[in-house]
């Protein structure tokens, strides 16, 4: 078992990555107080997280990632103003994401909490965290609505917080927060529309609502024109109208699209044929109408297509389907 060199007082960096440690994190750890980088990544720690590690008042990276650590993630944690990241990554923590509703004293800047065990709802004062950038807590069993002053993280870079059991609406203060690049929020049970305060996501990269099943309306037109973004999902929700297919619309950067399993209506907007980049593009499942175009052979990046299941038709008088004499172009598909 390993106990832990917590007797040096002058330690700052102690870092035993992917090692074969087992054992338990003693509460001794609130003896280095001069610590300011701890790892423990890729090992087998078990037992809870000591609340005297809040007695680290120097301490900047904590990183357990990885290992099989249970119970609450200690209150003493969000005290430590010194904090700038953290990772719980890929353990068997439970209990709330915060202990209570008082306030925090943090400067952090990175909290990654996914593939654990922790359930309760996203507390309001998770919006004390005002330097956050990566919010990372999928892939746990969370509940309750997405906070609506979500916005007031102001500084916030990638929000995850898909597979999880969030419901309620999108909050529109998202909008609000301009730094996003990556928002994932797929496989919950978020309902209602998709508010087009989302358009304003300048710098957004990834936008993810799939398999939340409840979405219905129609996909605003603003988000088609986030010409920064590279992927693109709502399938599996009950998404109705057109697709957008103002002229003008333009996304140079995209690669993966997927609307499938909707109620999507319509023809195949030819703005799609423009996004040279894309490598995934499913429309599958809707009640789609029209011809597919012609000129599907500008996607020379295009791997997989996906329209089954719609209520697509021939060119009118036409003996051949033309589309495939453009898809030989398609050398990736």
């Amino acid at each position: 078992m390993w106990k832990g060199p917590w007797y040096v007082p002058e330690l700052r960096v102690l870092d035993l990555t992917n090692n074969s440690l087992t054992g338990i994190i003693p509460p001794c750890v609130g003896n280095a107080t001069k610590i300011m980088n701890f790892s423990l990544t890729g090992n087998r720690i078990n037992g809870n997280i000591p609340t005297e590690i809040g007695n680290l008042s120097q301490l900047a990276f904590l990183f357990l990632t990885d290992n099989q650590l249970t119970g609450f993630i200690p209150t003493s944690l969000f005290n430590i103003s010194s904090l700038l990241s953290v990772s719980l990554a890929f353990n068997s923590l439970s209990g709330p994401l915060l202990l209570d509703e008082g306030n925090i004293v943090s400067n952090l800047k990175f909290l990654s909490l996914s593939m654990n065990q922790i359930f309760g709802c996203v507390p309001s004062n998770i919006c004390q965290l005002t330097e956050l950038k990566v919010l990372s807590i999928s892939y746990n069993k969370i509940t309750g609505d997405i906070p609506r002053n979500i916005g007031c993280l102001s500084k916030l870079e990638r929000f995850y917080i898909g597979y999880n059991r969030i419901k309620g609406t999108i909050p529109a203060s998202l909008g609000n927060i301009s730094t996003l690049h990556n928002l994932y929020c797929g496989n919950n049970r978020i309902v209602g529309q998709i508010p087009p305060e989302l358009g304003k996501l300048s710098n957004l990269r990834q936008l993810s609502f799939g398999q939340n099943y409840n979405l219905i309306g129609q996909i605003p037109e603003a988000i088609f024109n986030i010409s920064s973004l590279e992927m693109i999902y709502f399938n599996l929700n009950n998404l109705s109208g057109r697709i957008p297919a103002t002229t003008g619309l333009h996304l140079p950067n995209l690669k993966e699209l997927d609307l499938g399993v909707n109620q999507l209506e319509g023809e195949i907007p030819l703005f799609i044929t423009n996004a040279s980049k894309l490598e995934l593009l499913s429309l599958a499942q809707n009640f789609l109408t029209g011809t597919i175009p012609t000129n599907l052979g500008n996607l020379r990046e295009l791997q997989e297509l996906l329209l089954h299941t719609n209520q697509l038709t021939n060119e009118p008088r036409e003996n051949e389907l033309r589309f495939f004499n453009s898809l030989a172009d398609c050398r990736m598909l």
